[in-house]
This record gives structure tokens, sequence and C-alpha cells, in this order.
């Protein structure tokens, strides 16, 4: 090249460091960055040379830049590959089919039933959890309440209801309060009793409530408090003995409590055999509670069923039960 950069001014491109370049006999600079710039727009291949991730930034990767079958979109994953790469919708894929095929539960929501809704279209494992009560699979439906659980037993279940799809579910009552419980086994027909205090286990009796004849006798027993005394109270009832076996009702209004607590106590029409015996009733004119009667030779003493006191200024209270006579 003749001369030098500076002496073309204006071919020199400014900036400190510069090449020397020649066009048809003239001369002048170029800045290394312009170069550098010319570089990197140019396409070129890389072979046989290491990149450090740490370093460096890939962008604009696609899966369309990989080879064939480096990504494997197969669902069922059958390559079972160590050198492919799954997509995210093969996993998903392959995952959903292992649990449908495995029929395992899939928590699938809450359902508020009190509208009485029908079943949803569902599969087998599917599984929904009551929010609010009231009734699944339609107005015949079966009742259901807060945290009760409905699951499908059968695949593609279409939506329906008790009717239609009742029998490809499975309802799972998780709340029992006041549930009553009884014996094993027990005989057609026969009137059942409490067994215990507790209200909420019942036994057969024996007797068979087709023996129930023959006329009621009407009695007026004593009523009384277990401590203290009522200020104004009465009590009536009625009566049928069938053989051994004393049958009645009792009903009892306390007008004015006054002191009276701890039990309500009223005669027997008939003394028992000297067992104690269970009666259960209801009080109807304030709580509403449910109500146990212990009986004893000469009377019964009366209790809520959670053996507090039932009694109460306007109090109106229900009892019936049997026993065996003296």
């Amino acid at each position: 090249m003749v001369g030098r950069i500076s002496d073309d001014p204006d071919k020199v491109i400014s900036g400190s460091e510069k090449v020397a370049a020649a066009d048809s006999g003239q001369n002048y600079g170029i800045i290394l960055t312009t170069i550098a710039a010319w570089l990197a727009s140019l396409s070129q291949t890389i072979t046989n040379k290491a990149i450090n991730a740490t370093n460096n930034t890939i962008t604009n990767l696609t899966t369309a830049m990989f080879a064939s079958s480096v990504v494997d979109t197969d669902g069922t994953l059958a390559a079972n590959s160590d050198t492919r790469i799954a997509s995210q919708k093969a996993v998903k894929a392959y995952a959903d089919a292992l649990i449908a095929a495995n029929d395992a539960m899939v928590f699938k929501g809450a359902t508020d039933c009190s509208g009485n809704p029908n079943y949803p279209a569902a599969n087998r494992g599917d599984t929904y959890r009551v929010s609010v009560a009231g009734k699944i699979g339609g107005a015949s439906g079966v009742v259901v309440e807060v945290g009760d659980i409905f699951i499908c037993n059968t695949d593609g279940t279409a939506s329906g209801n008790q009717a239609t799809v009742g029998s490809s579910w499975n309802v799972i009552q998780t709340n029992i309060d006041g549930a009553v419980t009884g014996p094993a086994s027990s005989t057609s027909g026969n009137i059942a009793s409490f067994n215990g205090t507790s209200g909420k286990t019942i036994q057969d009796t024996g007797l068979a409530a087709s023996a129930l004849t023959g006329a009621w006798t009407s009695y007026s027993p004593t009523v009384s408090a277990g401590s203290g005394s009522f200020t104004s109270a009465s009590a009536t009832g009625v009566y049928k003995q069938i053989g051994k076996t004393v049958l009645f009702t009792v009903t009892i209004t306390i007008t004015t409590n006054g002191s009276a607590a701890t039990n309500v106590t009223v005669t027997n029409p008939v003394n028992t055999n000297g067992s104690n015996a269970g009666a259960f009733g209801r009080e109807v004119g304030v709580s509403g509670k449910m109500l146990q009667g212990v009986i004893n030779t000469s009377n019964m003493n009366i209790y809520n069923y959670d053996n507090t006191y039932p009694g109460a200024t306007g109090a109106f209270i229900v009892m019936s039960g049997f026993y065996a006579a003296s």
C-alpha cells in the first residue's frame, strides 16, 4: 500500500485501532470493531470446537433444530432410551395413561350438592368431595353431607342420575354423628331397645311387634326431680301389659321448673322384676333433645342423651319403653 493511512484523512474511519486496507489504489483504515461486526454477520459452521456453557448463552433454540429422534413425542415412551429427550406433552400423556391404567383415585374437585346434581361424566377412580350437603344423583339420589366422597367405579361412565348411573358410583359417608348401631343379626319384626345408656346402641328384645295386642290402660304417674323440686309439673301415661312385658308411654309437662335439677323422675305403672331397663324419648317444648330413661323397680329417671338435666320451664317430655314386670 502506498502512503500511510493518515495520508488519506477523508478515508479514515474514526477510532483508535485500525487495519490498513486498499481498494482500487486507495488506502484507508478500517476499525477493528467494524471488522468484527462484519465477521459476526457471516453464516459460519463451528466444527471441532469446545463451547463453555458457563460463559456462553444459546438463544432462539427450538426443538426443530435438534436432530431427528432427539426430541421424543411418543406418549408411551416406548423407545426407553437414554439418548432421547421426552417432550412435556409426551411425559404428561405417559403419566395420565399410567394413572388411568391403574385406576388410581384422582381428586376431581368439590361438589355443591344443595341442588341435588346428577353424577358427572367420569372414569374409574375419579373422586369428588361434597362441599355442601344435599343429594348426589338427582332428586332421588343418595343423601350426602359435607365431607362425604363419591367415587366412580366404571370407566366411561356418562353423566346421569341415581337410576341410570348410580351403580357406577360408590358413596362413602364420612359423617356418622348420631348413628345408631345394633347387633350382627336380629329377628325381623321384633322390637328393638337401647343397649346401655349411650343412646347409640340398640338390641333385639325378642318381643314381636305383632304380639302388641289388647287395650291400653291410663295411669297418673307421680313426677319429681332428682334434686330440688318443681314449682308446677304434672304427668300422664298409658301402658299395656302382655304377660310379664309392660309397654308404656308417659308425657310430662313442666309448667314452672323451680329448683328441680339432676333428672326428672316418674313412677312406673307396674313395678319391674328388679332388673333395670331403659326407655327413650324427646323433649319437644324447649330444647328438642333426645332423652334416655333408666327404669328402676318402681320409677324411671330421665336424662338428656348426654346425661344432663332435661327439664326447664315450659318443657314437654315424652318417653316410651318397656320392661319385665315383677
